[in-house]
This record gives C-alpha cells, structure tokens and sequence, in this order.
C-alpha cells in the first residue's frame, strides 16, 4: 500500500537547528577564528547558508495547490536548490544526476570505481587553492588511462571516465582524494571494448606517485629538496583502491547508479548529526577512529558551521569531470559505440586472483550490445512530483479527501500573505530570515523612491556618541546660519531652575 506523503518541517532538522542558533556567532567570529583555515568569506557561501536557512520552510514563501474538485487546498514550500550543504536538495540533484550517468552516459559495459589518495602532507596545498585540485583530475585520469593501454597492448584505446574530487573525511576533515567510476576496460576506434582482467595495482600506484609529484614540482608547489623526500619514503601514502569486488556487471544499471550516487554523495550524513540544545553542541557519530579511538566528535555549533563550509566548491569550480568517450566533447560528436565486448586472457601471475570469477571468465567472449541512449541530462530531470513517488510510492498532488489531481493556483511570496495562510493552516510559526529588501532609496513593494530611514538610523547610534544633534536639526534648513546658532522664531531661551527658587534664563550675547 502506498504511503501518504509527508512534507519535511526544515525546522525539525538537527542542521536547521544548529545552524540557526551558531550563524550570527560564526560571523562575528570568523576573522578571529576561521579565516585562517577558509580564508575570506564569500558572499557566495553566505548566500548558501541562508538560503538553506529558508529552504523548505512555509514562512519563506509557497505554492498554494489546490484540487478543482472538492477544493482541498496543500502549500508547497520554496526549495533552496543549492548543493554540498543543504542535503535535501543535493540529494535530490545526486538521484537526478546519476540516473542520466547510468543510462546516457555510461555504456552497456562492465564498470568499476577507483579511489586515488594522496598523503597527508600534501593535502593542505588544495585548502585554499582549490583549481589547483585539476593537477589530481589529470594526473589520476592518464594513470588509469596508460595502465590500462599497456595491460592490453592497446596504445590507441580509450579510456571512458566520470571523476568526482571529495574534499571530505570522516568527521569533515579536509582530505581530498578523487573517486573515478570508469569502464573497466578501453574502447578501440573499431568499435570493440577490451576487458581488463584482475590486474595487480602496485604499478599503477607507483606510476600515479611519479607523475603527481612531478606535477606539483612543475607548478613550483613543492620544492626540489621537498620531491626527493616523498619520493624516497618507503610507505609513499599514495594508494589507488578498485573496491576489492568484481566489476559492476554489463547490463547493471542499477549497480551503475548505485556507484554514480556514491561519487556525487553529500559532504556529511543529516543521519550522523545529533544537537544538543542544553549544551549548545554537536555529536557527530562516523566510524571508530584511528587515532581518537572513538566513534563520534563534538563540536560547537559554529565550528561545525566551519567545517561544513571548508567542503563547499568555489562558485564555478568544477567538481565533476568527464574523461574519454565519457567527455562532453565526444558524446556531443558522433559517438563511438562498441559493437562488441572482447575479454582477453588474464597473465599468469594473476590466475589465482580470477579462480573467484572463474563463472564470468567462461561467458561468451563477443557480446552485441545496444548504444546508450543520447538525452541532455536536463532532459532527463526528474520532475518534484516523480522524485516523490519513488520515495515516499504515493502521489504528493494526489488529493487526500476525493482522490483528484491538485493543480498549483498561485505563489506566494509577500509577508502579509504568507502569514494569513499559515495561520488559516494552522501553520504559523513565524518568519526567521527573509532575504535583504534592496538598498535605499528604492522601496521594496513599490519600487518607489523613497527618503534614508533616519528615525532607524538613530536607534542604532550608541547612547554615549558625543554629537547628536544633527538628528534633531533640519536636513535642508532654509536659511542655514552658519554660525550655527537657531535663528528660527519659535526659539525660547533655555531656562534652568536653581536651588533658591530662582529661575536663571540663559540668553546668547
């Protein structure tokens, strides 16, 4: 039986929470105590957590829809749409994201994801400078690329790959490495894919090593001394990692969006997140770690605050790259489809390690297999009424009391009305943070030009300012003396009462 729908209450969530009473006190202490590990703070990451801050909530603004039948009326809220901090709407990009990499993008063949890592000394080059993270993309990518051409003796094979930077660890720590779902396997221009069988990665490790190193030296991120000392550790604290499993088989499209949606996954778990209201903290709880040997970190509100925003992208970078025939620039020509998937004999040395598979080894070694369908990933996003009915099974315009169709009447976005249907809902639980009205002198209703508030503009001037009497003159007097002294009519000399009863009339000479 399909489940009634549920919109979520934003305000229920232990991130709106924390993040609503730690914000005013991670901007007042920012330049104090985050500047030096996030560097200056971007309108653009400002603009992230406040939106998040609205995101889902009836106060900001809604969509009334109501059914044409019995007039059983629903309000929908305004999402943020933002991603790497809101995990409501980054999830939702991530099911549309990797639905369109597993059925448009990737083809019909057999895939793995591969994890590059880098040693912890290395890491702290990217905090600040992250376009710097391209060296990583590039370096892992013709990694991947020339092991293979040269497993299978194919110098002209492609190689087909999404990669995807995480800049994440367990308990946000910075600690970035590249997650890469590839074929496993390289595509030949005369349409047949090559399979790559169980291979030892400790070359392609040391390869990875090399050239990531020389790649730093060349940028004059590292120096000549600093080079020859990674290169000579024994344990380098690079590692490439292929998962440990057999390969996502040809026809598994759900075991490719599986991968898909662990490339593009959320920097933290919502699930993880517990805050404790009394002590103004929160328990972040991941696996046991190695060198806390415990499961869980506490933090106060306004340092988790940081460190969610030490993981969000720069405005414009690109954490999403496509390598190979998996590249915009391929898939937008004609594309290359293979029409056949050859499986090649695995080397000796390795005949141990593919016994496990002995069952797929002895498949047929030629299979035809169809082109992936060519749609724009646009195309292929799945609209807010969809999404719901693969999470929730039941429809969220479906009418609960005669079972119509809801149709959306029209939004609302001004306060006056919002609050008028939330208090006819029952709904009401006040505005929090709607977004800046524009400067002066443009007022934000009428678009009218209008006089600087100065009656608000006084009641922010401290008590103990030495001068306010500017307040009290007139802003454009007539006949401005200027000597300063009110010649006006309605002047009355100032009296001031003394002790004897005696009133004392000050007048100016």
């Amino acid at each position: 039986m399909p489940s009634t729908y549920q919109p979520r209450r934003p305000r229920a969530s232990p991130l709106w929470q924390l993040v609503r009473h730690g914000w005013d006190e991670f901007l007042a202490n920012y330049e104090s105590k985050h500047r030096k590990d996030l560097g200056p703070l971007h309108p653009a990451a400002t603009a992230t957590v406040e939106s998040f801050l609205r995101c889902g909530d009836l106060a900001s603004g809604f969509t009334r829809l109501q059914c044409p039948d019995c007039g059983h009326e629903r309000l929908l809220a305004f999402t943020c749409k933002g991603r790497h901090f809101c995990p409501s709407c980054h999830q939702r990009r991530v099911r549309s994201t990797s639905d369109w990499i597993a059925t448009a993008v990737c083809h019909e063949v057999p895939h793995r994801q591969f994890v590059f890592t880098i040693p912890k000394v290395l890491r702290g080059i990217f905090r600040k400078r992250r376009h710097l993270l391209t060296h990583l993309f590039h370096t892992a990518t013709a990694t991947l690329r020339d092991a293979f051409r040269t497993r299978l003796n194919l110098p002209e094979g492609r190689l087909g790959a999404i990669a995807a930077v995480h800049t994440f660890g367990d308990y946000l720590i910075f600690h970035p490495h590249l997650h890469v779902l590839a074929a496993n396997g390289l595509f030949t221009p005369d349409g047949h894919f090559h399979c790559m069988p169980a291979e030892d990665l400790d070359p392609a490790i040391e390869l990875f090593r090399h050239r990531f190193l020389h790649a730093l030296r060349e940028a004059k991120l590292i120096s000549p001394g600093k080079l020859a000392d990674l290169l000579s550790w024994k344990h380098s604290g690079f590692h490439i990692h292929d998962g440990g499993e057999k390969p996502v088989a040809a026809h598994d499209s759900a075991g490719r969006k599986r991968l898909a949606e662990y490339l593009l996954r959320h920097p933290f778990s919502l699930q993880k997140i517990t805050w404790n209201a009394s002590t103004q903290t929160v328990i972040y709880r991941s696996k046991r770690h190695y060198n806390t040997k415990r499961n869980f970190e506490i933090f106060k509100a306004p340092d988790f605050i940081a460190a969610a925003l030490l993981h969000l992208p720069p405005k414009g970078q690109q954490t999403v790259r496509y390598y190979g025939i998996y590249s915009n620039k391929t898939r937008g020509q004609q594309p290359l489809i293979p029409d056949h998937i050859i499986r090649p004999p695995a080397s000796s040395n390795q005949q141990s390690k593919i016994n496990n598979h002995q069952s797929e080894i002895q498949t047929p070694e030629i299979l035809l297999i169809p082109a992936p369908p060519k749609q724009s990933a646009r195309d292929m996003r799945p609209l807010w009424r969809d999404l719901i009915l693969q999470t929730w099974g039941g429809d969220p315009l479906e009418c609960p009391c005669c079972k119509g169709t809801m149709k959306a009447v029209r939004k609302v976005i001004r306060r006056e009305e919002i609050q008028f249907f939330l208090r006819l809902h029952g709904l009401w639980e006040g505005i929090v943070m709607l977004p800046r009205p524009p400067p002066p002198p443009f007022d934000i209703d009428t678009m009218e030009p209008i006089e600087p508030p100065w009656q608000a503009i006084k009641e922010w001037i401290p008590d103990d300012e030495p001068d306010l009497d500017w307040f009290n003159r007139p802003r454009n007097p007539p006949n401005p003396d200027p000597d300063g002294i009110d010649q006006r009519p309605e002047w009355r000399a100032p009296k001031v009462k003394l002790d004897d009863g005696r009133i004392l009339v000050l007048e100016s000479s």
